[in-house]
């Protein structure tokens, strides 16, 4: 079962680590709800068209989903919309997260907070996951890809850097599905 935080997926080898759930993932009960959740669903078609032997489905829930924070953060219930890189690195957050994307083969790390803690476990463990690194789907962050005209061509553009960085991935299996 999901959290705000978390959709596991078991026997997914690919998944997307985010920054941490906020107001709408708090209410909806899954990560990456509202916009965040529009793009996903938006580089998940273009992914699957571009490579279909990695990104098998067009459905979020046959991926892991997951954020480097576990914590729902936005301003007005915790004063802030991100943890702190040091909180993100801390080592019962890392084991924390290394346990949710435990057997996958490819990770999407969307954001800084996702950055710099799949950095940290990739430096720990170099059997872990390949990473593609890319700024986080947020409708804000979307709209400040300098290429592309409106939100679809910017995710194309976003995707094309995932792409490139994923060239010879490994394919998942299918699951079953969470919260779509």
């Amino acid at each position: 079962m999901g959290s705000p935080h978390l959709q596991p997926c078991p026997g997914a080898t690919v998944g997307f680590v985010f920054i941490c759930p906020g107001r709408f993932e708090a209410n909806r009960g899954y990560p990456c709800a509202a916009g965040t959740g529009a793009n996903l669903a938006r580089a998940l078609v273009e992914l699957h068209r571009r490579l279909p032997e990695v990104f098998r489905s067009v459905s979020r829930s046959e991926y892991v989903i997951t954020n480097s924070w576990p914590s729902v953060e936005y301003p007005n219930l915790t004063g802030r919309s991100v943890p702190t890189e040091a909180e993100v690195l801390s080592a019962a957050n890392l084991d924390r997260l290394r346990a949710e994307i435990d057997g996958l083969q490819v990770v999407v790390a969307c954001g800084a907070q996702a950055h710099a803690a799949l950095r940290a476990l990739t430096e720990r463990r170099s059997d872990g996951p390949r990473v593609a690194y890319a700024r986080h789907l947020s409708q804000r962050s979307v709209n400040m890809i300098a290429a592309g005209t409106d939100t679809p061509g910017r995710i194309r553009v976003w995707c094309d850097g995932v792409l490139a960085q994923l060239s010879g991935a490994v394919s998942p299996p299918s699951c079953a599905s969470p919260p779509s």
